[in-house]
């Protein structure tokens, strides 16, 4: 899902993912009562944020995961610190859960969604040279 963001007295325009929009607010790029537009459709920049980026349902921020689809929020991953010195940076991280695949994530971001409730401990995992989807928590033991 694109968007497409306009600055005050700016000329051009400039195109961003949901996920890649979540991360320019955080970084302070974005403000919130910018115009946007998605499939012709005119919105804010707070409105684009407040859609599921899996389902397309409205959310809240105050949910840790999208109330419909279980989707665990991307939001500010690019932003968040890392909770060990050894997590990876790399965008390598997959989660399941419920049948549904979300990611990719830092190994940083996923140790943050899992402290914070947007996974759950029994949400399954996978990266790169694993051969079978274990528990989170077995994974980043």
């Amino acid at each position: 899902m694109n968007y497409i963001i306009q600055k005050p007295g700016d000329i051009g325009f400039e195109t961003y993912s949901l996920e890649g929009l979540r991360v320019a607010v955080a970084s302070g790029e974005v403000q919130l009562d910018w115009p946007a537009r998605n499939n012709g459709k005119e919105i804010t920049v707070r409105e684009a944020l407040s859609t599921c980026y899996e389902c397309g349902k409205e959310i809240s921020v105050l949910h840790a995961a999208c109330p419909s689809c279980g989707a665990p929020f991307r939001a500010a991953q690019a932003s968040l610190g890392s909770t060990t010195a050894t997590a990876s940076s790399a965008l390598d991280f997959h989660v399941a859960r419920k049948g549904k695949h979300f990611g990719p994530y830092t190994e940083a971001a996923v140790r943050n969604y899992l402290a914070d409730g947007r996974i759950k401990a029994d949400d399954l995992c996978w990266r790169p040279g694993m051969d079978n989807w274990l528990p989170v928590t077995d994974v980043l033991q």
